[in-house]
């Protein structure tokens, strides 16, 4: 039995180094556990800035800053040391963090194989209305959804890339197994005010979307949501505006089966791993009714054009004259192999997993064991 969990827990807000020391934490805590795969949320370093959405410019000034100063780049000794730490625990990582690249940021996800190396480095291919004040958009070949692993196809997206649907179609195409709809913070719906859309709050989100992709492209969906403290709060609200309570954030962590089924909903406070069990097997009779990237689609009908070409600012010719050929993951460092990182002298803050009576199989964390042939449709 494998067992593959996700995180329910709260970033070090504006803080690179207890970012990298909480996911270390987690990773750790996963590999006690015996899982095979962990999994972040959207941005997880160093935290979503969902203050982007409450504040004007001049007041969002000082929370950029620090923002920006506390993203993880790609070739780091930060990154070398959770690299590191997916290795040691024979782990795959799947990962959101917000990237800074010269002087660009980025919604970034990445799959760290158990051996510490990268099996996929994505982008979010589009910022989300106020978040393209913060971030750059993906290229082309940094939006590959899926990964064939030992364990299963594992694919990963960020928030509303979840709904859109040609990002699906292609991720079906490709045979997706196992699903990383990574979330950021939303507040629920009680928030809602018109005309804000009902889309834009996290309810939908958590039951509908999620579900829905579970159902669409018949994988388990992995769900996990950033999970938002009273301190968090305080140090995401400027001088001056109103203090939230951080109830109205929390709770939204799903698992979801192949056929749209809910497997897993931690209680509202929850923070840590959740832990269910998965059987890849069960996904064949769904596919047997709907396999969107097989028997159930018309290619002759109706097409999706993929291309996953990076298209630089500046282009060089080769020697033959012709266009040369750009790889992201080689330019961030991501495609070497991992070399030691330099020791960090600084005390682990010490941090207690939580742990909870639960239903069907799952407690601290988000845990799934999986069982079934990794390579069946």
């Amino acid at each position: 039995m494998k067992h593959l969990p996700l995180i329910t827990a709260e970033p070090g807000w504006f803080d690179l180094e207890a970012s990298v020391q909480k996911t270390i934490h987690w990773i750790n805590e996963a590999g006690k556990a015996g899982c095979k795969l962990v999994a972040f949320r959207e941005v997880w370093i160093p935290g979503y800035p969902y203050w982007m959405w409450k504040i004007n410019y001049q007041q969002s000034l000082p929370f950029l800053k620090a923002y920006r100063e506390n993203s993880l780049p790609s070739d780091s000794d930060e990154m070398r040391r959770i690299r590191a730490a997916a290795r040691e625990n024979g782990i795959y990582v799947s990962m959101g963090y917000s990237e800074i690249d010269m002087a660009t940021l980025h919604l970034a996800q990445v799959l760290i194989g158990p051996t510490g190396d990268i099996l996929n480095h994505r982008r979010k291919i589009k910022p989300t209305h106020v978040e393209k004040l913060i971030f750059g958009d993906g290229a082309g070949d940094t939006f590959e959804p899926v990964v064939d692993t030992d364990i299963g196809r594992v694919g990963q997206l960020n928030c509303w890339e979840n709904m859109n649907p040609f990002l699906k179609a292609y991720a079906a195409s490709l045979g997706e197994q196992v699903h990383i709809a990574a979330w950021p913070i939303y507040p629920d719906k009680t928030t809602l005010n018109y005309p804000d859309p009902y889309t834009n709050v996290s309810d939908p989100n958590s039951d509908i979307v999620s579900p829905a992709y579970a159902i669409e492209t018949c994988t388990y969906v992995l769900a996990p949501f950033q999970r938002l403290s009273q301190d968090g709060v305080a140090k995401n609200t400027p001088p001056g505006v109103e203090v939230e309570t951080p109830e109205r954030y929390n709770g939204h962590t799903r698992i979801y089966g192949p056929d749209g089924s809910l497997l897993a909903r931690p209680p509202k406070d929850f923070e840590g791993l959740v832990y269910v069990n998965i059987d890849l097997d069960e996904a064949h009779l769904p596919k047997s009714l709907a396999d969107f990237g097989g028997h159930y689609m018309r290619p002759d009908l109706i097409r999706l054009l993929v291309d996953t070409r990076r298209k630089e600012l500046i282009t060089h010719a080769d020697t033959n004259g012709d266009v040369g050929s750009y790889s992201t993951l080689d330019r961030v460092g991501l495609s070497a192999p991992l070399t030691e990182p330099k020791p960090d002298i600084r005390p682990m803050k010490k941090m207690v997993p939580h742990s909870v009576p639960v239903e069907a199989g799952y407690s601290h964390g988000v845990a799934v064991g999986v069982n079934g042939a990794p390579n069946g449709k």
